[in-house]
């Protein structure tokens, strides 16, 4: 007999032999058991899940002799040529080949007769997607009312391309991938029926390269046999299959690989990042591929990171380690070892570059250069903080700065004024005139609500300012950097420092616009001058008062000690307080 690849050998001949789709199996063994079989099931899911193998399985269920039975006995005549691809009366149809409107004619024509032997005649239409959509119209009749005899089982890896009066008419069974321990534990029963030593490591790495598919997985460790076989028979015992040298046959970069790269990641060396890309690289390997792994390593520590802080031995964290990592126990530790000393917030940020990264990599010409780039990017990208810590340090500044004997904030219980805005500055006490205008100001009114003086003046100016922001930003916006040298009623002087903002000011459009706004807030008419400030402060009287963070200790205490514990330097100083 010709050889069989593992995927056709260990094929599996009953329900109880699939592997990962339990939810499926039971519907269809009650479905037999309690004889509610349906006309007509549709089978979905990515390749290699079983979707043919059970449509065969079920095919002998039916009609096996000792049946229906939801475990076929494999021995008679009926199962064993339906196992072989020669019943008579079991039709598989390759729906690539078989997609035009004169073969579902036939289908509907051979389906009026009576099966020749069996006790059903059953269609297995794979990869049905392809019919043409002709071909599905006219197969509609036949599909919702078929004969007591018939069965129809179809099977697609797209049904979203089938039409909604093709699926309304049929069971749908969604098969999903096989998980990774499921599918290594179903590998190491066949590795040890086929006599090759692997480890279980080796058989992990197999499982997640299959993504879900054992047929590829079988594939994978067919390629592992071939490779352990001995060379001429000459060796005593097949070479041991082990993770390193599985990845040489399967071309896959190294595990330690990864864990060398994202290290340097986390100790901010690009230049070991790039040397590791050209190693990679100079092996032939898939640099896609990498880009991938890498992804999912730091998804890995980002999960590792939120496992350190549940208990080690608790059962709850043994639960959740295992469903949420498809690697053996000592990569496991690995990860919680790397992701210890980085908060989430760092693992997170990286994730989210590298996953930016890995969509670049994917469709660029260079993806060489493009990891090299995503992973520089990386080794540089600056720490995150967490609020919580960030404040706490912040606090740790002020109770510094207090204790060095700088002065500290008056109780409020003291008859003192609240600290002026950062914008606003005092605005000189004028002798206000004995007659009050229509609508009395701040500062006039200061004396009957018992507000001092300035402070009323710079309460007014603030509004004056908020009122001008909402008709004109743009001017506003110059006139919190400038300061009232006095207030209506009378004159509204203001000084400006900058002579941009000067220039701005008292430009005739500006000017004129000022006063209007200034007649329309203080209900009066008001004349405005705009002037600098130097030479102002004799006329004014005392000068006004300024916040010079360059000249204030307990501020240069302040920024100094903050850039010591936060890092950085000051690249620019815009505007003044």
């Amino acid at each position: 007999m010709s050889y069989l690849v593992l995927a056709r050998k260990w094929r599996p001949q009953s329900f109880g032999d699939m592997v990962g789709q339990g939810h499926i199996t039971r519907v269809l063994t009650n479905a037999i058991l309690y004889d509610r079989i349906a006309h007509c099931y549709l089978f979905t899911g990515v390749r290699g899940v079983g979707k043919t193998t059970a449509a065969r399985i079920l095919a002998k269920a039916l009609n096996c002799e000792t049946g229906p039975t939801p475990e076929p006995c494999n021995q008679c005549s009926h199962c064993t040529e339906i196992m072989g691809g020669r019943s008579i009366d079991v039709y598989e149809i390759d729906g690539a080949s078989n997609r035009g409107i004169d073969d579902v004619r036939q289908i509907i024509e051979n389906a009026r007769y009576q099966p020749a032997q069996s006790r059903f005649k059953i269609y297995i239409i794979d990869e049905v997607h392809q019919v043409t959509r002709d071909a599905f119209n006219a197969l509609l009749k036949t599909l919702e009312e078929p004969a007591s005899f018939v069965r129809f089982i179809l099977a697609t890896t797209e049904p979203h391309r089938l039409p909604d009066t093709i699926r309304s008419r049929c069971q749908r069974f969604d098969f999903r991938r096989i998980p990774v321990l499921e599918m290594a534990r179903r590998l190491e029963d066949i590795a040890s029926a086929e006599s090759l030593r692997i480890t279980q490591g080796a058989l992990l790495l197999i499982a997640r390269e299959a993504q879900g598919s054992m047929r590829d997985a079988q594939s994978l460790l067919e390629q592992a046999l071939s490779y352990a076989a001995p060379l001429e028979k000459k060796e005593e015992a097949p070479t041991e299959v082990d993770e390193t040298l599985l990845e040489d046959i399967l071309g896959i970069a190294p595990r330690k690989v990864l864990f060398e790269i994202c290290a340097s990641v986390i100790q901010g060396k690009p230049e070991r990042c790039v040397e590791l890309v050209a190693e990679v690289a100079s092996n032939g390997l898939d640099l896609p591929r990498l880009s991938q792994e890498l992804v999912e390593h730091f998804r890995n520590l980002m999960v590792a990171r939120l496992m350190t802080d549940q208990g080690a031995g608790s059962a709850t964290a043994s639960m959740a380690t295992g469903r949420l990592f498809d690697l053996h126990d000592q990569e496991i530790e690995e990860l919680k070892a790397q992701a210890r000393n980085l908060s989430l917030d760092n693992l997170m940020d990286y994730f989210r570059v590298m996953v930016k990264g890995d969509d670049e990599i994917a469709r660029s010409s260079y993806p060489r250069f493009a990891l090299e780039t995503t992973l520089v990017r990386l080794a540089t990208l600056p720490r995150s903080i967490a609020v919580a810590e960030a404040l706490e340090r912040l606090e740790q500044i002020e109770r510094r700065l207090s204790g060095n004997g700088q002065p500290e904030s008056p109780s409020p219980s003291k008859n003192t004024s609240p600290p002026l805005p950062v914008n606003e500055s005092p605005v000189p006490i004028k002798s206000a005139s004995p007659e009050v205008g229509p609508a009395d100001s701040l500062a006039e009114q200061a004396p009957a609500r018992g507000l001092p003086a300035e402070e009323a003046n710079v309460k007014q100016w603030a509004a004056f300012v908020s009122f001008v922001m909402k008709k004109k930003k743009f001017l506003a916006s110059h006139l919190q950097q400038a300061r009232p040298l006095s207030l209506p009623p009378g004159k509204l002087r203001i000084g400006v420092e900058d002579r941009h903002q000067l220039a701005y000011l008292q430009d005739h459009d500006n000017l004129s616009a000022l006063e209007g706004f200034a007649r329309h807030f203080f209900s009066d008419e008001v004349s405005v001058t705009i002037s600098p400030l130097a030479g102002e402060s004799d006329a004014a009287g005392p000068p006004v008062a300024s916040i010079e963070p360059q000249a204030d200790p307990v501020n240069k205490d302040m920024i100094g000690e903050t850039l010591r514990i936060f890092g950085g330097s000051i690249k620019e100083v815009k505007g003044k307080p």
